[in-house]
């Protein structure tokens, strides 16, 4: 406890950790436990194949109580290297609170919905700026391939979407980005599982995924998200990965496409 208590006085950047064979590298400095632990919990409950793969660094940063908490970012552009990052503030791997192990669980098994729907097997990258339909959906790591997880997706809930969306994405203003992106999910909140989800086709796989690992099979109704979560058990082996990750996990929430709200702060 004490060695995250010394984390949170640290605003800003705390530090980036390579990892080679499925461990932290030291870096000789006092934050490495620190790292270790984060690595541990990340490893611990995320399944290993995919991680040891593509998870090649460890960025651990505080921007202050409730602002990002995780991100998964790529490290070029190959999609094979990409680095996770924790904000140690916001993500308090040793809380024993129920509602906070379900919150960064949640934003967990989300990033990893990232790696698993855009790492090199998933998306061709490519230096096109403007998007060729031809090629399929465009995303900032490249054209997502014909029968990959987000292109499947994308054609099952996005086709009558995608034009709305790519104007709103276009606004440079972020301020009003933000303003048209809410509204975009308001005026269609049967389709989508959080708000954030509206963000993006991507963010709206991640959510999706998240709700398919942390719930049970929905029953169907006229509302799209739930056949959102219900996308992914057309796939074996993610099943296997839901089944995996739930193994692991502290906590299995109870009917979390309803209960979802009391997680979060």
């Amino acid at each position: 406890m004490l060695l995250f208590s010394y984390a949170l006085q640290a605003q800003g950047e705390i530090g980036v950790w390579e990892i080679k064979n499925s461990k932290i590298v030291s870096t000789g400095h006092s934050d490495d436990r620190l790292a270790s632990d984060y690595w541990g919990e990340i490893f611990r409950i995320l399944p290993n194949d995919l991680l040891r793969k593509h998870v090649t660094s460890l960025r651990l940063f505080t921007d202050g109580k409730a602002n990002d908490m995780a991100g998964m970012n790529q490290l070029d552009e190959t999609n094979a290297n990409w680095q996770i990052d924790i904000d140690v503030t916001d993500m308090d791997i040793y809380s024993e609170d129920k509602n906070h192990i379900v919150d960064y669980s949640h934003t967990l098994i989300h990033e990893f919905g990232h790696l698993l729907s855009l790492n090199k097997t998933q998306i061709s990258p490519t230096n096109d700026e403007l998007e060729d339909s031809d090629k399929g959906y465009l995303t900032a790591e490249g054209y997502a391939l014909k029968g990959s997880y987000l292109s499947e997706f994308v054609a099952a809930f996005w086709v009558d979407k995608l034009y709305e969306w790519d104007k709103i994405d276009a606004i440079r203003n972020e301020n009003r980005k933000q303003r048209k992106l809410s509204q975009f999910y308001v005026n269609n909140k049967t389709d989508f599982l959080t708000d954030y989800a509206a963000e993006a086709p991507e963010e709206d796989l991640a959510e999706s995924w998240t709700f398919f690992v942390l719930s049970d099979k929905q029953k169907l109704t006229d509302e799209i998200k739930l056949k959102k979560v219900n996308f992914f058990y057309q796939f074996k082996e993610l099943i296997e990965l839901r089944n995996e990750i739930r193994g692991t996990i502290k906590v299995v929430p109870d009917n979390y496409v309803t209960s979802f709200f009391q997680y979060i702060k």
